[in-house]
Protein backbone atom coordinates (compact mmCIF):
# COMPACT_ATOMS: atom_id res chain seq x y z
CA UNK A 1 0.00 0.00 0.00
CA UNK A 2 1.51 3.58 -1.05
CA UNK A 3 2.31 6.03 1.60
CA UNK A 4 -0.54 8.71 2.40
CA UNK A 5 -0.54 11.36 4.14
CA UNK A 6 -2.47 11.35 7.83
CA UNK A 7 -5.80 12.84 6.77
CA UNK A 8 -5.63 10.67 3.98
CA UNK A 9 -5.05 7.73 6.32
CA UNK A 10 -8.17 8.90 8.97
CA UNK A 11 -10.58 9.28 6.10
CA UNK A 12 -9.75 5.94 4.23
CA UNK A 13 -9.99 4.41 8.30
CA UNK A 14 -13.73 6.22 8.91
CA UNK A 15 -14.74 5.22 5.09
CA UNK A 16 -13.92 1.44 6.02
CA UNK A 17 -15.52 1.58 9.28
CA UNK A 18 -18.51 2.88 8.10
CA UNK A 19 -18.81 -0.01 5.43
CA UNK A 20 -18.47 -2.46 8.04
CA UNK A 21 -14.71 -3.21 8.10
CA UNK A 22 -13.42 -4.02 11.92
CA UNK A 23 -11.48 -2.74 14.15
CA UNK A 24 -8.85 -5.37 13.64
CA UNK A 25 -9.58 -5.24 9.99
CA UNK A 26 -8.58 -2.06 9.65
CA UNK A 27 -5.51 -2.28 12.07
CA UNK A 28 -3.97 -4.62 9.58
CA UNK A 29 -5.06 -3.32 6.02
CA UNK A 30 -3.53 -0.21 6.82
CA UNK A 31 -0.83 -1.22 9.53
CA UNK A 32 -1.38 0.64 12.30
CA UNK A 33 -2.02 0.26 16.16
CA UNK A 34 -5.58 0.49 17.77
CA UNK A 35 -4.54 3.63 19.11
CA UNK A 36 -4.49 5.44 15.75
CA UNK A 37 -7.56 3.48 14.06
CA UNK A 38 -9.26 5.03 17.29
CA UNK A 39 -8.18 8.27 17.00
CA UNK A 40 -9.24 8.34 12.99
CA UNK A 41 -12.64 7.19 14.40
CA UNK A 42 -13.04 10.16 17.06
CA UNK A 43 -11.82 12.75 15.28
CA UNK A 44 -11.84 13.67 11.34
CA UNK A 45 -8.46 15.51 11.59
CA UNK A 46 -5.09 14.04 13.16
CA UNK A 47 -4.20 16.47 16.39
CA UNK A 48 -1.35 18.78 14.79
CA UNK A 49 2.17 17.65 15.29
CA UNK A 50 3.98 18.87 18.30
CA UNK A 51 6.70 21.90 17.75
CA UNK A 52 10.70 20.81 17.08
CA UNK A 53 12.79 22.21 20.31
CA UNK A 54 14.71 24.66 19.79
CA UNK A 55 18.41 24.57 18.54
CA UNK A 56 19.73 26.14 21.46
CA UNK A 57 18.18 23.10 23.22
CA UNK A 58 20.67 20.45 24.15
CA UNK A 59 23.05 21.80 21.42
CA UNK A 60 26.37 20.70 24.16
CA UNK A 61 24.81 16.92 24.15
CA UNK A 62 26.10 16.15 20.86
CA UNK A 63 30.04 16.59 21.33
CA UNK A 64 29.39 14.95 25.08
CA UNK A 65 31.57 14.71 27.67
CA UNK A 66 32.63 18.27 29.45
CA UNK A 67 33.77 21.23 28.44
CA UNK A 68 36.77 22.01 30.27
CA UNK A 69 40.02 23.27 29.19
CA UNK A 70 42.08 20.38 28.89
CA UNK A 71 45.00 22.66 29.82
CA UNK A 72 43.76 23.64 32.82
Amino acid sequence: MPQMSKVELYAAVRRDHRAGVTMGELERKYNVAWRTVRKALDSAWPEPRKPLPSAAVGAGSAQGGDRRDPAG
